[in-house]
């Protein structure tokens, strides 16, 4: 075979063997990110849970003592795109192609900020900023850890809660800590999503009886 035809043949192998790669990647396309939203923290509360009064919410917002609630602390080590779980107790893991739609920091700050409302009718609440009102009390939550563990299917959580006085001498009234372990529906990332969910709608509603019993 001349010189010129061993390279037509290996010209043609080559050819045919990109023709099947692209082939096989036109049939097997990249599979489009999924993206993952908090659900929310009021959804699934138990059935029969005591409505807001309405003669304490009918009062007047300006009258309402005034709550401020500085953003939910979560773990550093949770606070990026991916959706990331607890894989033994040293180290993380990531749930394929799955992506926070938000960040995950501000989904949970304003998950508890809406289940905390509903919990305090009789309250007004305010986040980053309070206008010109000089608030009641400030409220700072800390949920660390709060580690999905996917070989158990559970949310194992501590939240942390710290009431204080507002003005030029605050000291912290109330302290309290809670443990939490919270079981999964299945193993998918919407699953963790969800026990998320639920430890902030129990943590808001721990929270909000301790409000409820500080004196200012």
């Amino acid at each position: 075979m001349s010189l010129s035809t061993r390279s037509l043949v290996a010209a043609a192998a080559l050819a045919a063997a990109l023709a099947a790669l692209a082939a096989g990647c036109a049939s097997d396309p990249i599979p489009a990110p999924v993206l993952l939203t908090l659900p929310s923290a009021l959804a699934g509360a138990p059935a029969g849970a005591p409505a807001p009064s309405v003669a304490a919410s009918a009062a007047p917002a300006n009258e309402q003592p005034l709550l401020a609630v500085r953003r939910v602390a979560i773990p550093e080590y949770l606070v990026a795109r991916r959706v990331r779980y607890r894989a033994d107790p040293s180290t993380l893991a990531e749930w394929p192609n799955t992506f926070w739609a938000e960040r995950i920091e501000i989904g949970v700050s304003r998950e508890f900020v809406s289940a905390l409302r509903t919990q305090l009718p009789g309250w007004a609440l305010c986040e980053n900023n309070c206008g010109d009102r000089a608030p009641t009390l400030a409220l700072q939550v800390d949920m660390v850890p709060m580690d999905y563990v996917r070989s158990t299917q559970k949310l194992q959580a501590r939240a942390r809660v710290v009431l204080s006085s507002v003005g030029s001498n605050p000291r912290a009234l109330q302290t309290q800590e809670w443990s939490y372990e919270l079981p999964a529906s299945a193993d998918t990332a919407q699953a963790h999503a969800q026990a998320v969910a639920d430890l902030i709608r129990q943590v808001a509603t721990a929270t909000a009886t301790l409000v409820k019993t500080t004196k200012p």
